[in-house]
């Protein structure tokens, strides 16, 4: 009788628990953002794409989360939640084995607070700790490709030269 009609008020009781009638659909509360990234950062991928060599990937929206870790994490909980919601704006990385070898941050007008201009110092000097260079540019409605080359060999040859 396992196909059978549950009816009556034991029915309806045990309804949802049996996968019957009586079960509310679960409703979630998301949607689709309009934009994933912003123009001035869909503009600068696009310059930033068309620059880079075939054997580098670019990456948008990284956790710091997971291009970090913290060494003892279970006494150093305060350390992973200093960076647990924070990310960067574009990683570069290795196309063979997706290792970062530089981050980009977008500064747009919110890079002038105060909170902001201190979390920007905080995860500067995360990145440096770390090895890995991250690099500033001005938020924009468009890049000129020469210069956002110019201060990508920039950023690179500092990485090379402190190998």
């Amino acid at each position: 009788m396992a196909g059978a009609q549950r009816s009556g008020c034991l029915g309806l009781f045990l309804a949802p628990f049996l996968g019957g009638k009586g079960e509310a659909a679960v409703v979630y509360p998301y949607g689709k953002r309009d934009a994933f990234l912003s123009p001035a950062e869909v503009s600068f991928f696009h310059v930033v794409k068309s620059i880079l060599p075939p054997d580098y990937h670019l990456v948008t929206k990284v956790r710091l989360l997971d291009l970090f870790f913290v060494r003892q994490p279970h006494q150093n909980q305060a350390a992973r939640n200093r960076i647990d919601r924070k990310h960067v704006d574009f990683v570069i990385c290795d196309a063979k084995t997706m290792d970062p070898v530089m981050a980009i941050e977008l500064d747009d007008q919110t890079h002038r607070r105060k909170d902001r201009q201190e979390r920007d110092q905080f995860v500067d000097e995360v990145f440096r700790v770390a090895g890995i260079p991250l690099i500033h540019i001005p938020a924009a409605k468009g890049y000129q490709v020469d210069e956002i080359r110019r201060l990508l060999r920039e950023a690179w040859k500092e990485v090379n030269s402190i190998k």
